[in-house]
């Protein structure tokens, strides 16, 4: 990693933070319902400009040599806490070293003095009711199916806003379990299952395949990721806080049948087998992965 000691040569455009006061709009039954950006969803693209403007400007760790985006941490430790910090230059480098739940946990308690130890809830692995200040993925879908410190449960895609908060395990189990924000569901990037393929699933006959941008921090990278970043003239992961692009494919309902971590590398309207080959390899169906949406109060 190379190391700019010199904080002030860190210039980020920060364009989606300028855009904090937009207001954002939504057809709602043929009428226009407008709404603000969530706090949390504007401060953690914020925290994404501005370790992505450090990292363009050749900063990737601070004076301790601590990389400013890291995928760890536990919650509380006191040898490697998580946390997220913004910038506040040029004496205060942006920085983060969270997991995925734990970075929404983090913007919500930064945005909101949120506090999840204020709700109990059945843990479905642990067998017992707890509280935890800071929940896994699996246990904010707990929380969420037990409508506790969520507002309500999104069941449809074409219903989510920006800000909604993904969420899915390995059904029994914690492996695997993730936790995203929704920066844009892009309905315009719908694609038809191509069930008279020879490869077809007919199973899933009638469903469509929809892009979706999100928010997370992650130690891999989904499409379209910001986290990976030009070192030395490579680009390079490096694991955090950024932006990707899922995908999730839906029923005529736009009820989730299933996601993937990311996008087919083949062109659908060109390559439709090998298209169909990669959503096949990565698509995790409902049933034995659950996946849910939640928008908080």
């Amino acid at each position: 990693m190379h190391l700019v000691s010199t904080p002030t040569l860190v210039r980020p455009t920060w364009s989606r933070f300028l855009g904090t006061l937009v207001l954002s709009a939504a057809v709602v039954g043929g009428t226009v319902a407008v709404f603000a950006e969530p706090a949390h969803l504007t401060k953690g693209l914020q925290l994404v400009d501005e370790i992505s403007g450090a990292q363009a400007a050749g900063v990737l760790v601070d004076a301790n040599n601590v990389p400013l985006n890291r995928y760890g941490g536990s919650w509380n430790s006191a040898t490697n806490p998580s946390y997220i910090r913004f910038a506040a230059l040029p004496a205060v480098l942006p920085s983060n070293n969270t997991k995925c739940a734990p970075f929404i946990t983090h913007l919500l308690k930064s945005c909101y003095a949120w506090n999840w130890s204020a709700y109990s809830f059945y843990d479905p692995i642990l067998k017992v009711t707890k509280s935890t200040a800071s929940p896994y993925p699996y246990q904010y879908i707990a929380l969420l199916k037990e409508g506790k410190g969520f507002a309500s449960r999104i069941t449809r895609l074409d219903q989510v806003l920006p800000g909604d908060v993904l969420l899915w395990w390995n059904v029994g189990s914690d492996e695997n379990d993730h936790a995203m924000i929704v920066v844009n569901v892009d309905l315009a990037s719908g694609k038809a299952y191509p069930s008279e393929h020879a490869n077809a699933n007919p199973a899933l006959a009638g469903t469509t395949y929809y892009e979706v941008e999100v928010l997370d921090s992650s130690s891999g990278v989904h499409s379209r990721d910001s986290r990976l970043v030009p070192v030395n003239g490579v680009d390079t992961q490096i694991p955090g806080v950024g932006t990707g692009t899922i995908g999730v494919l839906v029923n005529a309902s736009f009820e989730i049948v299933g996601t993937t971590w990311s996008l087919p590398n083949s062109d659908y309207a060109t390559q439709l087998t090998g298209w169909l080959n990669g959503l096949h390899s990565r698509l995790k169906l409902q049933g034995t992965t659950e996946a849910v949406i939640g928008r908080l109060p």
